[in-house]
């Protein structure tokens, strides 16, 4: 995370944000602002948050993936805490199950979520749902109650989805003081309902469905698409690319995960009687059912997208907690069966094994696919910050927002709000005159110029090949200048770096340089009609360095 990590703003942080510094500027930062909707989600604690760490390090993206990291830690701290109240006591009925949950928790595959800082709106509800189990079943009376009511609420105002922490909870909670003291119980679950209503209640007031979402009807109006994207969204941790079709991959994956959820189901309602393998096992339930709960609300919301839309990597973090509560409690249902009826549940248990197995299989597959995104992700950062920092220099197509954010007008005004707080880092550049930033690559092979062409009409094009070795990445762009009349190379374009060259991996670079091609096309207008030569540097945005990779004279 720290490697691949990119030090600027994307996508929906312009939006959530960045208001928060304007109105902070200006003086008439309030509540409001916090708990406006951002889509269809309240993120009033992620805001907080967010803001405040901002405040301490000048919005440095990576303090928020450090915090990711640590509410991922916390998730785990939750696992941990709940195998110990339900009965994996001995370390060595606990570590080999919590080491299977751990590689699921901390899988690749959710890459998005640990390389954008926004996303601390899933992983603080995320924080805060898993630790609902273990609070509300272990914790005495009134904590178990006040401690819920505050992990319910952060997780409602953090997240559309937030709102599942209250039915996570409160089956735990009936079940944890049905011996108890009935008036005693009766006051705080009344307290505790008013609350969750209350919670509700405030929630939907100004709410205005997002623009170009679609709307709830789309869930009702084709139940099958419902259905597969249900299923996807559990399957997503275990789809990827073997020659198959993603989403049916993920679906038959998702159906793999429901069959054995059920049946646990349904061998716990048959032993219902035996209150103390419920009260084991009903928390596991409960940690499941983060996922269930966060794949039908995302479904009602999304569905309309196409079930594709179900594959995206931020679902993965709540995804994977279908498959790590079957694993503690296929766990404790195999060990109750063994002690009453050991000839079934050995069958039963071969049966298990190739399901595991295969999925086991999948979710490797999955993983190794994800790490190339990562790299990906992280260019893709590189060079929307490329554009932040050339904002002011040159004239981009409205096609190269997609880097930074969805309107391109609109960010530059808020790019500079930023400057002017000094949350950019390295500053825009404020001279097109690349000799302030250039550098000596110091016998390092930065890449090459390698064609040039003109058109009839004068336009010219041209590409080659751009690499950071110092950085371990390709270039996070490449930037063109032209000679003024003093000698001086003067920017006045960009281009992408991203075009496969199979070929300079072959001459020693390095597969990390494979996508280190880039080509650009410009306007004869575009550059001063006396220029006698184009310059090509390879630009480094995390220094805001450029490096020469050649020239060509007109």
């Amino acid at each position: 995370m720290y490697t691949f990590g990119v030090d600027a703003p994307y996508g929906d942080q312009w939006d959530a944000i960045w208001p928060l510094f304007v109105e902070m500027r200006a003086g008439t930062l309030d509540f409001a602002d916090f708990y406006a909707f951002h889509n269809e989600h309240r993120i009033f604690f992620p805001r907080l948050v967010t803001f405040a760490l901002a405040a301490l390090t000048q919005w440095n993206i990576r303090a928020e993936l450090l915090l990711i990291w640590i509410l991922a830690c916390l998730c785990a701290a939750n696992i941990w805490r709940l195998a110990v109240v339900t009965g994996f006591g001995a370390p060595r009925n606990r570590v080999p199950l919590l080491l299977a949950a751990n590689v699921l928790l901390f899988t690749p595959v959710q890459w998005e979520n640990l390389l954008w800082g926004f996303q601390i709106g899933f992983f603080l509800p995320l924080a805060c749902m898993s630790a609902l189990p273990w609070a509300a079943c272990s914790l005495r009376r009134p904590l178990n109650y006040l401690i819920t009511l505050g992990l319910c609420l952060i997780s409602t105002f953090s997240i559309a989805s937030g709102f599942a922490a209250w039915l996570l909870a409160a089956p735990l909670l009936i079940l944890r003081d049905r011996s108890a003291n009935a008036r005693g119980q009766r006051m705080w679950q009344l307290l505790w309902l008013a609350v969750a209503v209350a919670s509700v209640a405030v929630y939907f007031p100004g709410y205005k469905t997002p623009r170009a979402h679609p709307g709830l009807i789309a869930a009702v109006e084709n139940p099958r698409a419902s259905f597969e994207f249900f299923l996807a969204y559990l399957g997503n941790p275990f789809s990827s690319e073997l020659g198959l079709d993603l989403t049916k991959l993920a679906e038959l994956a998702g159906m793999a995960l429901l069959l054995p959820f059920f049946g646990g189901l349904f061998y716990l309602v048959r032993w219902r009687k035996d209150g103390l393998l419920l009260r084991q096992a009903l928390p596991w339930i409960s940690l499941s059912s983060i996922a269930l709960l966060n794949a039908f609300l995302t479904m009602l919301g999304r569905v309309g997208f196409g079930v594709s839309a179900a594959l995206q990597s931020r679902y993965v973090s709540f995804a994977v907690m279908l498959p790590i509560g079957l694993i503690f409690l296929g766990a404790l249902i195999w060990n109750h069966w063994r002690e009453r009826k050991p000839a079934s549940a050995a069958k039963v248990a071969m049966g298990a094994v190739p399901l595991a197995i295969a999925l086991a299989a999948l979710f490797l597959c999955a993983t190794i696919h994800s790490l190339k995104e990562w790299r990906l992700f992280q260019h893709d950062r590189l060079t929307g910050k490329t554009l932040i920092l050339l904002n002011k220099l040159v004239n981009e197509p409205a096609e190269s927002a997609r880097y930074v954010h969805w309107d391109w007008a609109l960010l530059q005004g808020r790019a500079e709000s930023l400057d002017r707080l000094d949350y950019l880092r390295p500053r825009p550049l404020q001279s097109a005159h690349i000799r302030e930033i250039a550098f000596d690559a110091v016998g390092e092979t930065m890449g090459k110029f390698e064609r040039f062409g003109r058109s009839p009409t004068g336009d010219m094009a041209a590409s080659g090949w751009a690499i950071l070795p110092q950085a371990g990445r390709v270039a996070d762009s490449v930037v063109l200048t032209y000679e003024n009349q003093a000698g001086d190379p003067i920017i006045f374009a960009r281009a992408d770096v991203g075009i496969d060259r199979d070929d300079i991996i072959k001459q020693g670079q390095g597969s990390i340089y494979r996508r280190c091609g880039w080509r650009k096309k410009w306007k004869a207008n575009d550059i001063p009609a006396d220029t006698k030569r184009i310059g090509f540097w390879a630009f480094d945005a995390e220094d805001g360095r450029a490096f020469s990779i050649g020239s060509v004279a007109l």
